[in-house]
């Protein structure tokens, strides 16, 4: 492993840390961007040109200015006493979330103890790459046609999200 590579995951968790006990919005969608180009510029020093360059255009560039956008138009303030209100609930969505957590950790740990990452080139070796056309069309073909159900949850995760936090966010205006 590159030590760049590192450094950048680093700088990403660092972020990422940081993104999650920002008390100002703003602060922490700067943050978030901050992960997509260090993520960005891991899949770029991987090899991943495409993956890396779509990492920059759609999520750090349209996605964070809709996020920012959202953000300044909502006028959110921080409410740094929120959890004082209610010491119970915040104790519990604590232990909900590293419960959440743990089990992720757990079942990757059981998938990937009886799967092992298999580092051969499988049917996409980088001569049927070339024969098929270059990695945008293999990609873009197997996205589309192969995948696309998953694509399309993703998006969907995505509106809703969105939407949440407009909601979320205008109940504190009522």
């Amino acid at each position: 492993m590159s030590p760049v590579i590192l450094i950048l995951a680093v700088i990403s968790v660092i972020l990422a840390i940081t993104m999650l006990f920002a008390k100002n919005p703003i602060t922490s969608a700067l943050c978030l961007l901050g992960v997509l180009l260090m993520t960005a510029g891991i899949y770029g020093l991987i090899g991943e040109h495409l993956i890396a360059t779509i990492q920059l255009v759609v999520y750090a560039g349209a996605i964070m200015v809709l996020f920012i956008f959202s953000i300044m138009l909502l006028n959110l303030t921080t409410e740094s006493e929120d959890h004082k209100k209610e010491p119970l609930l915040y104790v519990s969505a604590i232990a909900l979330g590293g419960g959440v957590l743990t089990f992720i950790i757990l079942a990757l740990n059981e998938h990937f103890l009886k799967h092992p990452m298999d580092y051969s080139f499988g049917k996409f070796s980088p001569e049927v790459i070339a024969q098929l056309g270059g990695n945008s069309k293999v990609l873009s073909h197997a996205l589309f046609s192969q995948f696309y159900v998953s694509f399309e949850v993703i998006s969907l995760a995505l509106l809703i999200a969105i939407v949440g936090a407009v909601v979320l966010a205008k109940r504190k205006f009522d």
